[in-house]
């Protein structure tokens, strides 16, 4: 779209860019791919280690004027939980009591990581009920107008975020996926990112889906997926469509078409599965409470305090966890240099 020039004594806004963090997805990469990182007292630290190295990386390839990084609280996805009880079961998550399986170590990891990046003026929120994928989805649905947004992620749901103005960087592709490159990983139009998910589940956070139905299964009955946006009504109707001209050829109807057009699953949504999950999945429409739309917008309207915070005390908590070894002395002497440039224009935004 072009868009209109400047009147006379019209300002133009300066460019923001901003890099939102899915914390929670960042550090599991690191720990559970660095197990063998330890420091000189036999302690592992890979979760540590990589979340700063990988950190590091991403602050080189670009400029970002706003940093933050998102994480999930204790009782984060209770509010999809609600409308679907077996959600995230398959990770052991309790809602009830707020617990889930993870280690001692771990714990200690993730609250090492949250004391660097705020020594280091990382922005930071964690919500006792809201996912960071909620956080992150209504932070870009009210981005400015100026605002380049980039996601650090592995979470496939976030491609529906995507635009002009906003890209990810996906951990596990170790690439920036957005508008000019996003059909060479991706085999359906992005606009179609959450009907797919309404339709296929999400195994990893155990939402079912129709009955037999998988990704490539559903792109070959449909191949109009990968060149528009359709609609959930268009699918069934031409799942009726295909169904009816197999019996009219007297061929055996496909039992896959039956599935998405009566919706079985075997899921507790039974008939409902189509309306729960597109619920469950469009961060179109994220799960947020007033408290955390308060608490998001201070974070990005305050002001960090200052004080007390100094790289001088990051280079001592790394002799202290034994970063400056594992590093080693040519890159340990260097490795902050971005940290300390995003401080500086924390300071002077």
């Amino acid at each position: 779209m072009n868009k209109r020039p400047p009147r006379n004594g019209e300002k133009i806004a300066k460019q923001q860019n901003t890099l939102l963090v899915d914390g929670n997805s960042l550090f599991k990469v690191g720990y559970f791919g660095a197990k063998n990182e330890y420091n000189s007292n036999g302690e592992h630290i890979g979760g540590l280690y990589s979340f700063l190295t990988i950190f590091r990386k991403i602050l080189i390839e670009d400029l970002y004027h706003r940093v933050y990084v998102f994480w999930d609280g204790n009782f984060s996805g209770k509010l999809r939980y609600e409308i679907y009880e077996p959600y995230k079961s398959g990770r052991g998550k309790n809602y009830v009591t707020g617990t889930q399986p993870i280690d001692i170590d771990e714990l200690k990891q993730r609250k090492m990581v949250w004391d660097y990046l705020s020594e280091m003026y990382v922005r930071q929120l964690k919500h006792e009920f809201i996912e960071s994928d909620d956080f992150i989805a209504y932070y870009c649905l009210n981005k400015k107008q100026n605002e380049k947004i980039t996601i650090v992620s592995t979470d496939r749901d976030f491609l529906q975020l995507i635009s002009d103005d906003i890209r990810i960087y996906f951990l596990d592709l170790k690439e920036y996926v957005d508008m000019t490159n996003y059909s060479s990983y991706f085999c359906f139009h992005q606009d179609n990112s959450v009907l797919m998910k309404t339709m296929i589940g999400d195994n990893s956070d155990t939402i079912k889906g129709i009955k037999g139905l998988g990704e490539d299964t559903l792109v070959k009955l449909f191949p109009e997926l990968k060149e528009r946006k359709v609609t959930l009504n268009e699918i069934i109707e031409n799942a009726e469509k295909q169904q009816l001209e197999r019996i009219e050829n007297k061929k055996k109807p496909l039992k896959i078409l039956d599935n998405i057009i009566n919706k079985i699953t075997d899921g507790v949504q039974k008939e409902k599965i189509y309306e729960i999950n597109e619920r469950l999945v469009n961060l179109s429409k994220p799960m947020m409470t007033e408290d955390g739309i308060r608490e998001l917008k201070h974070l990005i309207e305050g002001t960090l305090d200052s004080s007390g915070r100094e790289l001088k005390n990051v280079f001592s908590m790394m002799e202290r966890d034994g970063l400056d070894k594992a590093l080693g002395e040519f890159r340990y002497s260097t490795f902050l240099e971005p940290y300390k440039k995003l401080i500086n224009r924390e300071n002077n935004f």
